[in-house]
């Protein structure tokens, strides 16, 4: 949540989806080619070296450009939240490919074109500060080198699905697949990444980790479903398999569905009508990252292998 106002305060009333849809053209142009293939999708975002700096406009330029608050705006967004002086107080911030999601559409989290994103105004009103802060609270109310500090009763209520420590849980038999979308603007990967690895540290190492939970980082997908990567997957067919044939998954195969109804939360539609499939891509445990061999119809999930 805390999060979620830094970006809000960041962009509202700064830069328009016009913005960000010059800033997503350029972060393709820069990045969609590092896994080989042009496609549309950046497949490890953390490979992409993108400085929006070069997007600002030089003197006397007035078109196809950001001016130097612009730019300062999205350079904090991919950042994520920092205290005055520049210490980081949160992992991160969402990935280069994502910016489409970054400004309301009726689903995303950060703002509108008029201002900050109602719902996360509302959360430190009622929710996040204990006792509550009350409707007289406004964004810009927060503190970013003290506030964060006081969000630590509600994280110690929210925050129970982030103990790492999952001794009793392999112990009783059980297995786990984590999924994250590398263009999720809501639940940021870093997040995703930080957790899986604090386990494995707590677990014993990665071996120990994957003998039991493994996670999936998605190309291309938006926040749980969405996007232009290969989004559409059936985490049960494989969860099954895993606890009832002790098949863990080395890969895990997804879909590019069209058609779909984005507002079906659902996602009943498995097994996939072939007809509404438009590619096919394997997704394999992290770390390890779907690499196109360099030939071949990049619709075909045979013409991908998997790469360190």
């Amino acid at each position: 949540m805390m999060y979620y106002l830094w970006a809000g305060k960041a962009l509202a009333g700064i830069v328009s989806r016009a913005d960000l849809q010059f800033v997503h053209e350029k972060v393709l142009a820069k990045c969609d080619r590092n896994d080989g293939l042009k496609d549309g999708i950046i497949d490890d975002p953390r490979t992409c070296k993108f400085d929006p700096t070069e997007l600002q406009c030089t003197a006397g330029q007035t078109t196809g450009c950001l001016t130097k608050v612009q730019v300062e705006a999205i350079r904090k967004v991919y950042a994520g939240p920092t205290t005055s002086s520049g210490e980081k107080i949160y992992t991160g911030g969402p990935m280069p490919g994502s910016e489409l999601n970054w400004i309301s559409d009726g689903r995303s989290p950060y703002a509108s074109d008029s201002g900050i994103a109602p719902w996360s105004i509302e959360y430190f009103r009622y929710v996040g500060f204990m006792p509550a802060a009350g409707p007289q609270w406004k964004p810009e109310d927060f503190d970013f080198d003290s506030d964060y500090k006081r969000l630590r009763m509600a994280e110690s209520l929210f925050g129970a699905a982030d103990n790492p420590d999952l001794r009793k849980f392999k112990a009783a038999g059980g297995k786990m697949i984590m999924y994250q979308g590398w263009q999720d603007q809501s639940d940021i990967p870093s997040d995703a990444i930080d957790y899986y690895e604090t386990v494995e540290r707590t677990m014993g190492g990665r071996p120990e980790t994957e003998s039991f939970f493994r996670l999936f980082m998605v190309p291309g997908m938006n926040h749980c479903f969405g996007g232009p990567g290969a989004f559409a997957i059936d985490y049960l067919t494989y969860l099954e398999a895993w606890v009832e044939k002790g098949h863990g998954p080395n890969m895990i195969m997804s879909a590019h569905v069209t058609s779909y109804n984005p507002d079906d939360w659902r996602l009943d539609y498995f097994p996939l009508d072939p007809s509404k499939i438009s590619f096919r891509r394997p997704v394999y445990p992290y770390p390890i990252q779907s690499k196109y061999r360099g030939a071949g119809d990049p619709a075909d999930p045979a013409n991908f292998h998997p790469e360190r």
